[in-house]
């Protein structure tokens, strides 16, 4: 007798509970694809603020002059490189573009690069293999 009413009163509960579904619909946002129009300033201001800045633009002697700095810098790079890590390597030196002066020792089995532009001083240490 106990069961009957214990499956009577799940039986009338499930059939008071009102149950609501409605459908599933999917709108577009963007207006460009039918979404709503009022959203185009929304969506504008979106994609201006993920345009890159345009560089600044250079004439051509300061591009020229630019160019000629990084091709002197890459040139002591190599030249130290050879100095330093080459088959007739020295243990220290010196050496001087402009405003930089690049110097260099090898203490222990380390060598140390210090680069000095009047202002700072940076010190690179690199493993001597």
């Amino acid at each position: 007798m106990r069961g009957w009413v214990t499956i009577s009163t799940t039986a009338l509960l499930l059939a008071s509970a009102q149950l609501h579904a409605g459908d599933m619909r999917f709108r577009f946002s963007n207006p460009s694809f039918g979404g709503d129009p009022m959203a185009t300033i929304h969506f504008m201001k979106l994609l201006e603020a993920q345009k890159m800045p345009k560089p600044a633009e250079t004439d051509a002697i300061q591009q020229f002059t630019e160019d000629l700095e990084r091709r002197l810098l890459s040139g002591l790079a190599t030249e130290i490189s050879t100095q330093i890590f080459g088959q007739e390597g020295t243990t220290e030196g010196t050496f001087s573009v402009g405003g930089l002066e690049v110097s260099y020792e090898t203490i222990g089995g380390d060598v140390v690069v210090t680069l000095t532009d009047g202002l700072s001083l940076t010190e690179i240490i690199v493993p001597a293999f």
